[in-house]
C-alpha cells in the first residue's frame, strides 16, 4: 500500500488542507538557524484537524548541523512524536552543499533522532544519491528522493517514473517526490506532489519513534526541556 501526498512551504500560504486530496502534507518548518515558515503553525494544525498525516521539514543552511537540528526541533513542539521529520538536503542558499554532504546530513540527522528517538528521512534529488558515498547516511535514515519524469502538470500517479540507475547507497526511496507541477482539486497552482511507499500505521510508528533514554536525561538547556515535555505529551516511554 501506498500513500499521497503534497509537500509545502511558504508559497503555499493559505492552502486548506481539509479541502486537498491528500493522505499527507510535508510542511516547511524551519531554515538554517534564523527562518521559520510564517505559514508552518496554521498548516500544521490544519493538516491535523483534517485527519491528514502530517511530515515536517527543515531546510539545511549549511551552518553547524546540531544547532540546525535543535532549531528545527525548538519549532517543531507539540508535534513531535506525531509527525515524521525530515532534512531538505539542496543546494541553493547552502554552501556545504557538494562539499561536506554526507557528513553534515548525518550529524543533522543523528541529532534529532538523540533528542527525539525519531527517525529523520533525508531529501534530495535523485543524481545527488550517487554523488557521495552516502551509506553512512543510508544505514540509518530513509529516503525521500526527487525525480521528475517531465514538468508536464499532472494529478497523483500510481506509478510515477524513475529511471533505472538505482539510488545509491539505499536501496530505494520510501517517499518519492514526482512531480513540482502537480495539480489537484481544491488548490489552484502548481504544487509538489508525492507517493509515500508506506501504510498510515508505518507513518505513524515512524514518527513516534524510539527514544533510548527516558527525557530527564535528555539535558537540561531550554530546548531539551521543551522536547522532553513534548516527549511526554505524546507518549514518549523508555523502549516504547
Amino acid at each position: 500500500m501506498s500513500l499521497n501526498g503534497i509537500d509545502v512551504a511558504s508559497y503555499q500560504a493559505g492552502l486548506e488542507p481539509a479541502k486537498v486530496p491528500c493522505d499527507f502534507v510535508i510542511v516547511k518548518a524551519t531554515q538554517g538557524t534564523s527562518y521559520t515558515n510564517p505559514d508552518f503553525v496554521r498548516m500544521a494544525r490544519e493538516t491535523v484537524a483534517a485527519g491528514r498525516l502530517l511530515g515536517i521539514y527543515h531546510y539545511a543552511g549549511g551552518g553547524d548541523a546540531r544547532a540546525e537540528a535543535d532549531f528545527f526541533l525548538s519549532k517543531c513542539g507539540q508535534y513531535i512524536g506525531k509527525a515524521i521529520l525530515c532534512l531538505d538536503w539542496e543546494g541553493e542558499q547552502n554552501p556545504k552543499f557538494g562539499h561536506d554532504d554526507v557528513n553534515w546530513c548525518k550529524a543533522f540527522c543523528d541529532r534529532v533522532k538523540d533528542k527525539t528517538g525519531v527517525t529523520c528521512f533525508v531529501y534530495m534529488s535523485k543524481h545527488v544519491c550517487r554523488q557521495h558515498s552516502w551509506q553512512p547516511v543510508a544505514a540509518s535514515y530513509p529516503l525521500w528522493c526527487a525525480q521528475y519524469a517531465s514538468n508536464t502538470p499532472t494529478n497523483y500517479q500510481s506509478s510515477p517514473w524513475t529511471d533505472g540507475a538505482g539510488f545509491g547507497a539505499w536501496k530505494s526511496d520510501t517517499i518519492r517526490q514526482y512531480s513540482s507541477h502537480g495539480r489537484i482539486t481544491g488548490y489552484s497552482a502548481n504544487i509538489d506532489i508525492d507517493r509515500a511507499f508506506l501504510t498510515a500505521e508505518q507513518w505513524r510508528s515512524m514518527a513516534k519513534g524510539k527514544r533510548t533514554k527516558p527525557p530527564e536525561q535528555v539535558g537540561r538547556n531550554p530546548i531539551d526541556v521543551a522536547l522532553s515535555i513534548a516527549s511526554a505529551e505524546v507518549g514518549y516511554h523508555e523502549g516504547a
